[in-house]
Formats: structure tokens, C-alpha cells, sequence
């Protein structure tokens, strides 16, 4: 027992005085250790047993970005959470963080309820002073916002994310610099400053530098750590991209040649060509079906087409055509295990690094018009109702007739011409007379078909509750050839709508599939119920204007904000469904052995089952999905399906790169907006724009910005 325990329970009674004089003495030296340093971790078998009693609590630790000198949390699973403010731990201040970084996985014991704090409301600015002798009151002077939740303090690490770090040394270096030591600024605002030792500052003080940390001591201020080496110089786009690759510890070498050996070739002495076991094999959909695909300008991996058509006993047919990587990527091959390392294609805003090699993601696996391709097929008969009557899941040989992009088909849909239609489908321009007729009709009556059939399946999943939310997406033009106009989505929305709910319809069930025939380890993809307490922005924002948002269901919060329209102002309905989407909590990928199956859902896609099918080429995820597909219906297809245990590993570590890739996604739009507005004058119409309060501090506002 500690001493408070021992005295609380066999003194209490009879010597009150003595609780007091300890007490006294407690807070005491709690005020001079405090401005001293930080605490020793408690042993690991008393972490362990703490752990077991529910006395201590374990978990990822994440820093505020806006306020990372004061603010931490710790989030707890839902099932250990039993305050009604929350399931997230918040770590108040450096010296309760006890010299933990953002992403080390620590455990934390609450402090009494009386020190219980709110998060904090005030803005806090990033800094690039490098001084150790900033006032002690910056923790102390913070102000709460009254929202108490339950606060801890850090009394053991089990384990250390430490990594590489991107810094750079600040302005005032010298300041910092004892014996040779200086202190560098991470990228990372969450990542405290890092000392180091080096005699280079004068020659690397412009540049961005990698740096490990390898200690902390206990009497320290900051952690020690090590250069590693430069980057180059501040500001050059090659040096800030690989910063944004480092940041978010994505590692794209490039594909090595004993990869590249595994694969087919293509080339014009020697081109590929369906083998004719494979034609045995699979339905052959060429001659029987019109297929097609529309994907944005300048799309290269194609992994999904569409067909729609009657069928003679009145019924509808449509399809769902992806990609066969599966079949070029054998499970245990070097390029399943390079594919497996990065799981997704990354997107940059002025490139890409591919999770496939070019040889598969932009030829054999892309499914371009007028060549033959493997596929992977979903197809329904639909009823007049657009009813489910049948599904047949297979593998497939599709020849795609047309590649159309977004607003082409959305020109088809609404009446374009004959001679707009044939000017921009190649595939039409050799054609004439009557079989052109033939041809722009049939395609015509395909688009309008489908797009029919999606508002059908659109509706019944809004009625089901599915949330239409809304994110403001900073598009980066590289060239001159299109206007802003031109970039807009407004003009190709619906037809996006369209091939999103066909891809929504195809994943909801292959995830049927896969998970009634591998109840224990099919890989499903869960939205979770959003957490109560992040709804205080869309709830104020909504009662200033006049609204009352119901957040018990999706369904209520869908219909909520459907009715949220100022029809003065529409920007009023686009913020509201902007802070609903910041409310939401994260989809991930699991193994259905990992969770009963009450939380199976997809919350924001109102859908009781769902995963990811349609994009093979650029989500690993999908290859695994597509390999439980064939296994499920195909008794020939042999396969060793992984373990529930292994599969919420390879789950896990999915997750971990897919938030990478999207963080990555962001930081470089910033990048690229930074290096846009880099030296415009302030009053430059590009830099001045109207913007919308949502959120009070005491020392500032928060806006949106709807351009």
C-alpha cells in the first residue's frame, strides 16, 4: 500500500489530525517536486496488478496540436468508461505527462475528482523560441472551459513510439546552446523540443534536419537525442514532401527488380494475352454486356467498371466490375508482401506512390476501354421495386467499351448532343450512320439506367438514416489549362453520387458474403457510434441560428440537419454537416472475431455490414476482401484464410497506413496552399475571403472558410 491507502484505511478513524498533517505534507511536496522535475515510473508488476484492478488505466496517448504544452488525452475502450463526460483521459500539463511523447502507450491513474480540470479555452500559439526559462505559470494560468472530465498523471511508459523526427533549429539558437547542445523545433508541434548535440548549427540552420531521441532523464527539462542527417534547405518542395513522408512514416522505395520478375510482361514484341485456362475458367462477359467506367480526368487505375441492362422477364441486371488483383498478386509473393507494407496507394497533391507496380496499376489490372482484362464481378437482377431478386459473385473477362470521366456522363445524363458525345468518346469517332445511331443510344440509355437505379438505392439508405455530411476539399491545380470553374464538383455531382452508391451497393455485399461465410475472421470495415461529447459545436452552432439538432440516432441526426436550411445563407447547412463530419468518430477495418456482432454497423453509411471491394489497385484491404470473396463461392479456389488473431493484426496495421496516407494527403495540400499564396500581396483578391465564426475561445475565434 502506499502510505495515503494504509492511513485512510487503519488510521482514519482513529487519529484524524494525523490524515491532516499528511495531507498537508503531500501538497506540499507535490508544489516543489513539481517545479523540480518530473516523477519516477512505478514498477512494472505494480503497473500490472494496477492494471488488472482497474486501478490504472492503459492506453495511446495523443497531444492536442492546438495546445500541446498543456493538453493530452488518453482515450479508454468503451466498455472501462462509466463517466458520463466521456471515455477520453485528459493529461494536464508536461509535468503529468511525466515524459511521455504523443504515441507512447502509457498508464495513467486518475487524480482525485477535486482536480478534475475542462479542457482548456484558450488558443495557444506555436512557438520557435527555443528558451528554457519560460514561466512555470503557463500551466497554471490556462483557463478551463467548465466542461470537467476525468484527469490523470502518467505513472509508467509501456511502451515508446519514439521515431524519426523532423526538426529544424530556431531562430534564436544560440540561446539554447550549453556545451555544445542545442535545442531543435520538431515538425511536429505535439513532439516537445529535443536537445541534441552537434557543431553544425551555423551550416545546417536553414535546412530541415532528422533527429531520434534516445533519452529523458528525470531531472530534465527537454529529451536528449541525436543527429541523424539533413534533409535540405527550409521551403524547397523536395525537402518539405519528404518531410511529409517522414511524418507520417511512409516508406515508398522503389519496386526492386526481383518484384518486378514476379509479374507479367506487355510489351509490343511481346504482348499479354488471356490465357486459355483462364477463359475456361471464368464468365466471359464481352459480347453479352455493354461495360463501362467513369472515373475523374486523367484517372490511369481504373479498377472499377459498371454495366446495366433488361433482362426478357422484365427484370433489371447491373454490375459491379473490379479489378482481379488478386490473380497477378499471389498471397506470400514479394509483391503481396511489398503490397501488404505500404496498403495503400499515397496521394500527394503533385503525385503519387503506388501500392502496385505501374506494370499492374496502370495497364494489367486498370480496365481501360478496348482491351481484354481479368475481373472480379458483382451482379444483381433487380426488380421493378429495385428489389434484390438475385446475386451472383465470380470472376469474370471484361472488355470495358467506353472510359468516360465525371462530366462527360453527367452531360450524356442531362441531353447533350450527338456531336458533343462522339467529339468526347473516342471510341465513337470511327463509327457512323446508323450502327453511331445504335451506339450513342445504347450508352445514353446505360448512364440514365444507372443513375436511376442509384437515387433508388440512395433513398433507401437515407431512409435507413444515412448521413449526407460535408468537407471542404482544397483542390490543387498544377497547370493552366482549366479554369476554377472547371474544377468545381457542382456540375458532376450526381453522377459521382451515382458511382459511389454502386460501389457503397457492392461492398455492402461482398461484406454479406464474406461474413456469413467466415463468421469468425472475415474482414469488415465499422463505423462506430459517434461519441456524445463531440457534438458541442454543431449543437451551439445550430441553436444560434435558430436549430435543434437530435443526435440519439443517424437517422435523427440526418433528418436534423436536413431541416438545419437558412434560405438566406447556404453556407449555414454546409458548416453544420462540416462540424457533423468532424464529430464523427473514425471508420476502421476489423476481423469480425474481434467484435461481437452488435457493432458489425457502418454508422454513417446506415449499414449493418460493409467492407472494401471496389478499389483493389490501390487498397490492400481489397485484395484481402477479394481473396475471402473467391474462397466463400468458389469450392476450387484454394486458400489458406487468415486467423482471426492475424487478421486484426494486418487489420491494425492497415488502419495505421491508411491514416498516414490521409494525414500525408493533408499535409501536403497545405504544403501546396502555403507555396500558392507565398508572396502575394495581402491584397491580392485570392487572399482576402469571406469566413464564418463557429467557435469562441477567451483569446480568439475559430472560422470556417466555405471557398
Amino acid at each position: 500500500m502506499k502510505l495515503g491507502e494504509y492511513l485512510q484505511t487503519f488510521w482514519k478513524q482513529a487519529n484524524t489530525s494525523l490524515m491532516d498533517l499528511f495531507e498537508s505534507l503531500t501538497a506540499s511536496v507535490q508544489s516543489k517536486t513539481k517545479k523540480k522535475g518530473y516523477s519516477g515510473y512505478l514498477p512494472t508488476d505494480v503497473l500490472e496488478a494496477g492494471l488488472k484492478t482497474g486501478r490504472y488505466i492503459q492506453g495511446h496517448m495523443n497531444v492536442n496540436k492546438s495546445n500541446a504544452s498543456e493538453e493530452a488525452f488518453v482515450r479508454r475502450k468503451r466498455e472501462e468508461s462509466k463517466e458520463d463526460s466521456g471515455s477520453d483521459i485528459l493529461i494536464h500539463g508536461m509535468s503529468s505527462r511525466n515524459r511521455a511523447v504523443h504515441g507512447d502507450v502509457v498508464v495513467v491513474e486518475f487524480l482525485p475528482r477535486s482536480e478534475w480540470k475542462g479542457r482548456s479555452n484558450v488558443i495557444k500559439e506555436t512557438t520557435e523560441s527555443t528558451s528554457e526559462s519560460k514561466s512555470s505559470k503557463d500551466e497554471e494560468e490556462s483557463e478551463d472551459n467548465g466542461d470537467i472530465m476525468p484527469t490523470g498523471y502518467v505513472v509508467g511508459i509501456t511502451q515508446r513510439n519514439w521515431r524519426e523526427y523532423v526538426a529544424a533549429f530556431a531562430q534564436d539558437e544560440k540561446t539554447g546552446q550549453k556545451g555544445g547542445k542545442v535545442l531543435v523545433i520538431p515538425w511536429d508541434y505535439r513532439i516537445p523540443k529535443i536537445r541534441i548535440s552537434t557543431r553544425q548549427v551555423e551550416k545546417l540552420k536553414d535546412d530541415r534536419i532528422i533527429v531520434r531521441i534516445d533519452s529523458w532523464d528525470i531531472d530534465s527539462q527537454y529529451p536528449n537525442g541525436h543527429f541523424i542527417r539533413s534533409l535540405g534547405k527550409i521551403g524547397e518542395l523536395e525537402t518539405e514532401i519528404s518531410a511529409i513522408l517522414i511524418e507520417n512514416n511512409i516508406s515508398v522505395p522503389p519496386f526492386s527488380d526481383a518484384q518486378m520478375k514476379e509479374l507479367p510482361v506487355d510489351t509490343p514484341d511481346n504482348p499479354w494475352k488471356i490465357e486459355d485456362v483462364e477463359l475456361k475458367k471464368r464468365r466471359d462477359l464481352r459480347d453479352s454486356h455493354l461495360i463501362f467506367s467513369i472515373d475523374p480526368k486523367g484517372c490511369e487505375d481504373v479498377d472499377d467498371t459498371l454495366s446495366v441492362r433488361h433482362l426478357e422477364n422484365g427484370n433489371i441486371e447491373l454490375g459491379v466490375h473490379i479489378a482481379d488483383v488478386t490473380h497477378f498478386v499471389k498471397p506470400g509473393s514479394l509483391t503481396d508482401q511489398e503490397a501488404k507494407k505500404r496498403s495503400t496507394t499515397v496521394y500527394l497533391a503533385d503525385r503519387r506512390y503506388d501500392m502496385l507496380p505501374g506494370i499492374l496499376s496502370a495497364n494489367l489490372c486498370s480496365l481501360i476501354s478496348g482491351v481484354d482484362r481479368y475481373a472480379v464481378s458483382v451482379i444483381w437482377e433487380l426488380d421493378s421495386k429495385y428489389e434484390v431478386v438475385d446475386v451472383w459473385y465470380g470472376k469474370t473477362i471484361i472488355r470495358s467499351q467506353y472510359k468516360l470521366f465525371y462530366e462527360l456522363a453527367q452531360l450524356v445524363h442531362d441531353g447533350a448532343s450527338q456531336a458533343e458525345i462522339v467529339d468526347n468518346v473516342p471510341e465513337l469517332q470511327d463509327l457512323s450512320g446508323e450502327q453511331l445511331v445504335t451506339k450513342i443510344d445504347e450508352l445514353v440509355l446505360a448512364v440514365n439506367q444507372l443513375m436511376t437505379i442509384a437515387r433508388q438505392l440512395k433513398r433507401k439508405r437515407v431512409r435507413g438514416g444515412a448521413l449526407e455530411l460535408e468537407s471542404v476539399e482544397v483542390q490543387v491545380q498544377l497547370s493552366e489549362t482549366k479554369s476554377v470553374e472547371d474544377l468545381t464538383p457542382k456540375d458532376h455531382m450526381e453522377i459521382h453520387d451515382t458511382i459511389a452508391e454502386c460501389m457503397i451497393f457492392a461492398n455492402h455485399w461482398v461484406a454479406k458474403k464474406i461474413a456469413e461465410s467466415f463468421s469468425q475472421c472475415a474482414l469488415l470495415r465499422h463505423h462506430p457510434l459517434p461519441r456524445d461529447n463531440q457534438f458541442g459545436n454543431l449543437k451551439s452552432c445550430a441553436e444560434v441560428k435558430g436549430f435543434s439538432v437530435d443526435i440519439n440516432s443517424n437517422k435523427t441526426l440526418a433528418e436534423s440537419l436536413d431541416k438545419c436550411v437558412d434560405p438566406a445563407d447556404g453556407i449555414v447547412n454546409k458548416l453544420l454537416r462540416t462540424l457533423a463530419t468532424q464529430a464523427m468518430s473514425n471508420a476502421a477495418y476489423f476481423s469480425t472475431g474481434s467484435l461481437p456482432n452488435d457493432q458489425f454497423f457502418h454508422y454513417g453509411l446506415a449499414l449493418d455490414l460493409y467492407t472494401h471491394f471496389t478499389s483493389p489497385i490501390r487498397r490492400f484491404a481489397d485484395v484481402i476482401v477479394h481473396r475471402q470473396l473467391m474462397a466463400a463461392v468458389e469450392a476450387a479456389y484454394k486458400l489458406e484464410i487468415p486467423g482471426n488473431k492475424e487478421l486484426s493484426e494486418l487489420s491494425d496495421h492497415i488502419n495505421q497506413k491508411h491514416r498516414a496516407s490521409q494525414y500525408a494527403q493533408r499535409d501536403s495540400q497545405e504544403l501546396f496552399q502555403c507555396l500558392y499564396f507565398k508572396g502575394r500581396d495581402s491584397n491580392d483578391e485570392c487572399c482576402i475571403v469571406d469566413a464564418v465564426i463557429f467557435q469562441l475561445r477567451n483569446n480568439g475565434v475559430y472560422v470556417f472558410i466555405p471557398r
